[in-house]
């Protein structure tokens, strides 16, 4: 069954079309969840049934060509909101800060950045470093990141070019040459 078909079954009502949904998107919706709640196990199960949840309530808005997409935001959107009540920071994960090397040097210099990094956005203020690390860890864009914080468009713009100011005097004042 194709995603064009997956959506008109699940448009119709047809739960075998949900449970097609969960086998062929259920690992990419958990892995989404369990990037952010790392070490969360049953909260990553919770929220990933609530995507499909989510999905099934919302099936007319689906879209073939951006059902992935989709279900990966809604995944997102969900696991940054439990981090948000449990009040946690977003995680920032090493892989994402950098990619292993084979030459010990060099893993180690991308560490120690890595580690320069999170110190300067821990000097941020906790919102606007949650919006950092939404916007250039996790892709989200400013709108969307700005809606699920419940920050005005216009302030997420104005703490994101703030904040870019903060890190660069932060990152110069630790020696890190830009």
């Amino acid at each position: 069954m194709t995603d064009r078909e997956l959506i008109r079954a699940l448009n119709k009502g047809d739960v075998h079309a949900l449970e097609e949904l969960i086998d062929r998107y259920g690992k990419y919706v958990s892995s989404v969840v369990s990037r952010i709640l790392s070490g969360r196990r049953q909260d990553c199960e919770e929220l990933t049934e609530d995507v499909f949840l989510a999905a099934w309530e919302n099936r007319h808005k689906l879209r073939e060509d951006k059902l992935k997409g989709y279900l990966g935001a809604i995944a997102r959107n969900k696991a940054f909101n439990r981090l948000r009540d449990l009040q946690e920071e977003l995680p920032l994960e090493d892989d994402i800060l950098f990619e292993d090397s084979d030459i010990p040097c060099d893993l180690a210099e991308k560490k120690d950045t890595a580690r320069l990094i999170e110190r300067a956005l821990s000097q941020l203020e906790p919102q606007q470093k949650e919006l950092f690390v939404r916007h250039y860890w996790y892709g989200q864009t400013v709108k969307e990141a700005a809606n699920e914080m419940q920050v005005n468009f216009s302030t997420a713009k104005t703490w994101l070019a703030r904040g870019r100011e903060q890190l660069k005097e932060i990152l110069i004042k630790e020696g890190y040459e830009l």
